[in-house]
């Protein structure tokens, strides 16, 4: 019985990628930063915005893979997913979604009355980005706005209100724009597979170059981002040298000889990561 219940916890583990959200939490700390004027808030805060953050996460996750679950069943990479494989019923997969919302929901409550009230709208894109591919191939910008939101919350949970300075603005482009950027890249893995089924993306309109080409323009306005970051937030010799590894990595994402599924993890996830580092070092 245990290990029966060892292999359900596993597979839903396996179903929501439990293990990504370790890569959002530099974000979210970040956020919180710049809430409280570039101090650390307390460990109950920080927590409680973790568990609303995973919460959040595991609420869009789900219902992606719910939305998509036909899609991924057609597609040979894709088709070993939980749902489409069988491994995990549908009646699950929203038991799931909706107790990730509960524990958002919860959270949010417990980080105040802005966050409580200001809790509804990252659940619009969270569960619409995944149908986007349907009818635009700007649906890389969808996921972008999904995770822009988390500093904008943690700034919010941190600081008591949404009254946005324009340091932590500026954060959200730079993790609206390197992801976006990072999820064209990743979609070049499906180009064929989308061109045959009708599903849009910019590597399905555009060919492997073209998508580049506009994936690096993008990268370039999120490398200008955390420029503007710095500046604002007086950078020294450190925080600059944060800045050249994060250029080094998004360069490295463009590099032929690196397979794409390596340029988006982990060199993607670590130049997220290396961005959002980098402004605490300030």
């Amino acid at each position: 019985m245990q290990s029966e219940k060892s292999q359900i916890l596993i597979k839903i583990l396996r179903f929501i990628k439990i293990e990504h959200t370790a890569f959002s939490l530099p974000l979210l700390f970040t956020g919180a930063w710049l809430g409280t004027g570039r101090q650390w808030p307390a460990v109950s805060v920080l927590g409680l915005i973790v568990a609303a953050a995973v919460g959040a996460r595991v609420f869009g996750m789900a219902f992606n893979r719910i939305f998509d679950r036909h899609i991924d069943a057609r597609n040979p990479r894709t088709a070993g997913r939980e749902l489409p494989a069988g491994v995990l019923t549908l009646r699950t997969a929203l038991a799931i979604a909706l107790g990730g919302l509960g524990v958002y929901l919860a959270a949010c409550a417990l980080l105040g009355r802005w966050c409580l009230i200001l809790s509804p709208l990252p659940l619009i894109p969270l569960l619409g980005y995944s149908l986007l591919k349907r009818y635009t191939a700007l649906c890389h910008f969808g996921i972008g706005l999904c995770l822009a939101l988390a500093p904008l919350g943690a700034f919010v949970a941190a600081a008591g209100h949404p009254y946005f300075t324009a340091e932590v603005v500026v954060f959200a482009g730079f993790v609206f724009f390197w992801l976006s950027g990072a999820d064209i890249i990743y979609a070049l893995m499906d180009l064929e597979h989308d061109r045959a089924h009708g599903i849009h993306s910019i590597p399905a309109t555009l060919g492997s170059t073209g998508a580049q080409a506009v994936a690096a323009g993008v990268h370039g306005i999120a490398l200008c981002c955390l420029v503007v970051l710095l500046f604002l937030t007086g950078a020294g010799w450190i925080a600059m040298l944060g800045l050249l590894v994060t250029a080094g990595l998004f360069v490295m994402m463009y590099l032929p000889f690196i397979p794409v599924p390596q340029r988006f993890f982990p060199i993607a996830t670590l130049a997220g990561v290396s961005g959002a580092i980098t402004p605490i070092l300030s």
